[in-house]
């Protein structure tokens, strides 16, 4: 069975990350922290926040060769996001690891073949502002809406095709959308 495409859940929460790097008046607070874990020597990690009018954002690189790390503009998000929609098939991890780090680990140590998977990670805590369009009947009936989602990038088709008869199939996602207490893409809730 094919690998369930994610390219437009991904492209959907990397446009929703743009829009979170600055201030934003479509929220009333967020919180949002993104990874990107290349094939390459180099991996990305952002962070962006805003509670009220105090707002925080950041960016890192880091030379996985000599572990220097340096700043980078929190904006950057959208280019690395662009950098890895560049690989052919993107579907969704589902398995027992919580973090992308874990994940990529597992990958390596429990593949016979190295299938040079990128990982890119989402996630994103947000709550709207207030308009009668994203009113619920809650005390604080604010619309709110959570990402929690480790994109998978495959730099081809044969790659997927083999990871599909691989054991690590069973850490993807086999269907669209998953139905997963741990992993989701917007979440939407009130209250």
């Amino acid at each position: 069975m094919p690998l369930p495409n994610y390219r437009d859940t991904f492209l959907q929460s990397l446009q929703t990350l743009k829009g979170l790097t600055g201030d934003s008046g479509e929220y009333v607070r967020f919180r949002w922290q993104a990874i990107y874990l290349t094939r390459g020597q180099f991996s990305y990690f952002f962070r962006g926040a805003l509670d009220g009018t105090s707002a925080g954002f950041s960016g890192q690189q880091i030379d996985l060769v000599s572990g220097e790390v340096s700043v980078i503009p929190a904006q950057s998000v959208g280019l690395y996001g662009a950098t890895f929609g560049l690989n052919e098939a993107i579907t969704a991890y589902s398995g027992p690891q919580k973090s992308v780090i874990e994940v990529a680990h597992a990958f390596t140590e429990a593949s016979e073949m190295d299938y040079h998977p990128e990982f890119f990670y989402v996630r994103m805590n947000l709550l709207h502002t207030a308009n009668d369009s994203k009113m619920g009947f809650a005390r604080d009936p604010r619309l709110r809406e959570n990402t929690n989602l480790i994109f998978v990038g495959l730099e081809d088709q044969m790659t997927s095709e083999l990871l599909e008869e691989s054991d690590i199939a069973r850490w993807v996602a086999q269907e669209k959308p998953m139905a997963s207490a741990d992993w989701y893409a917007e979440r939407y809730y009130y209250g």
